[in-house]
């Protein structure tokens, strides 16, 4: 089976120039995981809930010092208010990871676990066409091994 057959055709998209804030809003918005960032019709990128989250955590060495104000709410409203002016662009995963629409599934799956994602944008001829999740991908096969 191919990914054209189980992918979701609706994608979600933002650009690179967007803030984390119009993301994290459009992604709650919209309840899905993970962004295609597109610059025109070219996919540029992909962003997701968990590269936000990454970015508003800090980061060791910066915990061990910080660890005390992760308490305090006041400072860590203002952390989060910061980090959200930052840009689409500086935390995409990037360059992007794309499969065609012919590749069978359980290569797809492969490709993501490897590379530790959970979704890939579907692109053919240069064309964002759809997107596939490590979810839909484990549904079909679950799908297939319980009509055996």
């Amino acid at each position: 089976m191919e990914i054209s057959e189980i992918m979701t055709r609706k994608v979600h998209t933002i650009g690179p120039e967007s803030t984390l804030k119009e993301c994290a809003k459009f992604l709650e918005k919209t309840r899905v995981n993970g962004l295609v960032v597109m610059e025109g019709d070219k996919v540029v990128g992909v962003i997701t809930k968990t590269d936000i989250f990454k970015v508003i955590l800090p980061r060791y060495p910066e915990n061990i010092e910080e660890e005390r104000h992760m308490s305090d709410i006041e400072y860590f409203k203002e952390r989060v208010s910061k980090l959200f002016e930052m840009k689409v662009k500086d935390i995409m995963g990037s360059p992007p990871i794309t499969v065609s629409g012919s590749v069978p599934i359980i290569r797809a799956g492969s490709m993501m676990l490897l590379r530790w994602i959970k979704q890939i944008p579907v692109v053919d001829k240069g064309k964002l066409v759809g997107i596939v999740t490590l979810t839909d991908i484990i549904s079909n096969i679950s799908k297939s091994i319980k009509s055996l």
